[in-house]
């Protein structure tokens, strides 16, 4: 499978947690990143392997694609359907905030191809939605929900994010309640993360922001899992759960090493075990993109044991484990036999369990996958 991203780098404001590549919106900088858009994407679909890829999804990311108004989403997906070849059943998912949804521009969305919206409410609490420096009422990503059912976009994941500042149990456990009234199609829930740079991060290192300490992080998460997977949600991934059928094929793929195409800025890319990746600033994707046709400031080849840590860590992070015999049948019992001593000690700390095909991450595991993943990388 092979996926195509686009990051369209605009906000309407700057959460407080955030390190993606964003700028504020503002007209003529939209008008000069979609003409260094352009650029990149003639360079690009005139290279091998994207030439001849016929994409089987496609993402829209950020930022806040929403932002965006109507006609320069179909500037957009005029640009980018004229340019690659993208299969008729491709899941085509587009990120949004609740504030930037109207029903004309879900019409829109939807004319365009769009069937997978992916919201990011991250609270159904006003405390939580403050401290996190949300612009949306819990009321408003409420009536969001609405909005897309109404538009007959099929798939809706709604992003989530727990151990926000100051957040208790009860905080959590509301949201939850919500969301699950709510039955969001897919569900992705994230721990929140302190950025370095970030406002939250400079806080954090000044002692002037109060998170959750870890043995009350995993226990939120641990409430998530068992909460969701009760309503039948499907625990795919370490941080997803799916609605049957509603798993996302577009984040399957990476975690799967398939290849993918990334376009805009800080978007990176993959082919055949070979990685690169933009910039990150806006101004500089604009200025590179025009001085020299592209902006990479990342192209690397992975060695065998890079990929084999790679795959290791892509593997661990669905709940179906590191498949076995596909791991050592691409980089030999060898790339394993040599990780078996941290393997051992990992899964008598009751942090990894073995079948006789797959390795996998226990609950315990779950909880500090990050952590356990890159021992073995």
């Amino acid at each position: 499978m092979s996926s195509l991203y686009i990051h369209i780098p605009f906000c309407a404001h700057a959460c407080p947690y955030c390190d993606f590549s964003f700028e504020l919106l503002n007209g003529e900088l939209v008008k000069r990143y979609l003409e260094t858009l352009v650029i990149e994407i003639e360079r690009r679909r005139e290279e091998y392997p994207w030439c001849d890829t016929k994409f089987e999804t496609l993402f829209f990311g950020g930022g806040t694609p929403t932002v965006l108004t109507p006609e320069r989403l179909k500037e957009i997906f005029g640009i980018i359907r004229a340019s690659f070849s993208i299969v008729s059943d491709a899941e085509i998912t587009m990120e949004a905030n609740p504030e930037t949804l109207t029903d004309a521009k879900l019409g829109t969305l939807g004319e365009l191809g769009v069937n997978r919206l992916s919201v990011g409410v991250q609270a159904f609490t006003e405390a939580s939605l403050k401290r996190l420096g949300r612009h949306h009422s819990v009321e408003r990503a409420v009536r969001a929900v609405s909005q897309v059912r109404a538009s007959g976009i099929s798939n809706l994941n709604l992003d989530l994010i727990y151990a926000a500042p100051e957040q208790t149990t009860a905080d959590w456990e509301e949201t939850l309640d919500r969301t699950i009234d709510l039955q969001p199609d897919h569900l992705s829930a994230y721990g929140l993360t302190i950025e370095e740079g970030t406002p939250f991060g400079k806080a954090w290192s000044t002692g002037m922001l109060m998170v959750p300490v870890e043995e009350v992080q995993a226990d939120l998460y641990t409430r998530t899992i068992e909460r969701l997977t009760a309503q039948a949600y499907h625990h795919y991934e370490v941080s997803n759960f799916a609605k049957t059928g509603a798993v996302c094929r577009h984040n399957l793929g990476y975690w799967s090493g398939s290849d993918y195409l990334g376009l805009g800025p800080s978007a990176h890319s993959h082919f055949q075990g070979r990685r690169f990746a933009n910039t990150k600033r806006l101004e500089s994707y604009i200025q590179l993109t025009n001085e020299r046709g592209n902006a990479l400031d990342l192209d690397e080849k992975l060695s065998a044991d890079q990929q084999a840590g790679e795959t290791i860590m892509l593997g661990l992070r669905m709940i179906e484990g590191l498949d076995l015999d596909a791991f050592t049948g691409r980089f030999g019992s060898e790339a394993y036999r040599v990780r078996q001593p941290v393997i051992t000690s990992l899964t008598a700390a009751g942090f990894l369990e073995q079948s006789p095909r797959f390795l996998r991450l226990t609950r315990k595991g779950l909880t500090v996958a990050d952590t356990v993943c890159a021992e073995l990388m």
